[in-house]
């Protein structure tokens, strides 16, 4: 029996206006989701300039009133909790890490011009105490150092252990970029497989540092499960799908994917690629649910995905009375309404609807025209779909 196609949902049409006026709306509601207050302030006072492009729509005008007292008391509230903070980072501070963390407390309410001369006292403290820290630390490297070059001294030097011992020096000098060279030139002999996921942790966390978040991510999962690395990979990845708009890439788990459809929760993700080929079912039959494949990409391919990345996927119905469906491919409905926006690859891959004869299912063509093959065709590629939960 041939479903009935629904009729397409007219897209709601928004006067100038009224989009400006919901995103700042957006703005200003977002914030009780946001921890850092500088945040809050920005995001309150973009929320209050859209505002005012639009007075006199709606309550725009009270809105921005609103943002504006907002934001002054996010200032007055924050700067004086992250002093507070710093403060107590400072007193308790014992290497250099713990200093330069009091540093930017100071430097972050210094922003907003709150005791600025305590701040700047409070740094100068900070800095006399990482330069006491750094000559214990260099005292400590040399004592590495020394250890190292007895070892080469042993060590054949056309060993895989000379560049791994070079990897661990440059390690300790915090070079993680040399180290790495050396401790892959090493074959990861001993623990040079775990010390390259270190090395990849730490240079991400340089770049959080800048705030140059992509290159983060990349290193973060390279460091795979090391440390915390899972989670602040997640982290990043939610928030970076959270301010993306369809049509963007996005990297999630071990692949790039095409953000075909925001909601204010949730966004569909699409494979960007196409790389494996699988059959629709190995039985030759036409029906999703009780396909091969529907099941080889809910038991085996979300295993490529951390259990952070996991646990945000929405489920997408049921492939049985237990199993829940969270991974799936697209169906004509859905590749209908985004093939706009969604990138050819020349190649032929599968969609969820059954075809018109018996163990026909659909796809799409190279040409990226909808068709159907097989059910039984292994020459066909799987471009996978989620949605994902990002607040």
């Amino acid at each position: 029996m041939e479903r009935t196609k629904k009729p397409a949902r007219k897209k709601e049409k928004l006067s100038k206006e009224e989009t400006l006026y919901r995103s700042a709306a957006s703005l200003m509601e977002a914030v009780d989701c946001i921890k850092r207050f500088e945040r809050v302030v920005y995001s309150l006072n973009d929320a209050a300039g859209k505002f005012e492009k639009i007075d006199g729509y709606k309550d725009a005008a009270e809105r921005r009133e609103k943002c504006i007292k907002d934001a002054k008391e996010a200032i007055t509230k924050g700067t004086e909790e992250v002093y507070n903070t710093a403060l107590d980072k400072l007193k308790n501070a014992s290497d250099k890490s713990d200093f330069s963390d009091a540093i930017e407390e100071f430097k972050r309410v210094k922003k907003f011009g709150y005791n600025v001369e305590e701040c700047n006292k409070n740094i100068q403290i900070c800095k006399a105490g990482i330069k006491k820290a750094e000559t214990r630390a260099m005292y400590k490297r040399q004592g590495i150092a020394l250890c190292v070059i007895l070892l080469l001294a042993v060590i054949f030097i056309n060993t895989p252990f000379y560049p791994l011992i070079k990897g661990m020096y440059y390690q300790s000098e915090g070079e993680y970029a040399t180290a790495l060279g050396f401790y892959k030139k090493s074959g990861g002999i001993l623990n040079g497989h775990g010390k390259i996921k270190e090395c990849h942790y730490y240079i991400a966390e340089k770049f959080m540092e800048e705030e140059d978040y992509n290159k983060a991510l990349i290193n973060y999962k390279k460091a795979q499960n090391k440390f915390d690395a899972e989670e602040k990979a997640f982290n990043i990845e939610r928030d970076i799908i959270a301010r993306a708009v369809p049509g963007s890439i996005v990297k999630y788990g071990r692949d790039k994917w095409l953000i075909l459809a925001k909601t204010e929760r949730q966004a569909l993700l699409f494979s960007k690629t196409a790389r494996i080929k699988k059959k629709f079912d190995k039985e030759g039959k036409n029906i999703w649910h009780g396909s091969s494949l529907c099941r080889w990409l809910n038991k085996d391919y979300i295993k490529k995905f951390s259990r952070y990345e996991r646990y945000i996927m929405a489920g997408q119905g049921m492939i049985n009375e237990k199993d829940r469906e969270v991974i799936s491919v697209l169906d004509k409905e859905q590749y209908e309404k985004y093939k706009g926006i969604i990138n050819n690859t020349g190649k032929c891959y599968w969609l969820k609807n059954s075809g018109s004869g018996k163990g026909m299912a659909c796809c799409v063509k190279e040409d990226a025209s909808a068709g159907e093959a097989p059910s039984g065709e292994d020459g066909i590629y799987v471009r996978s779909s989620l949605w994902v939960v990002f607040k």
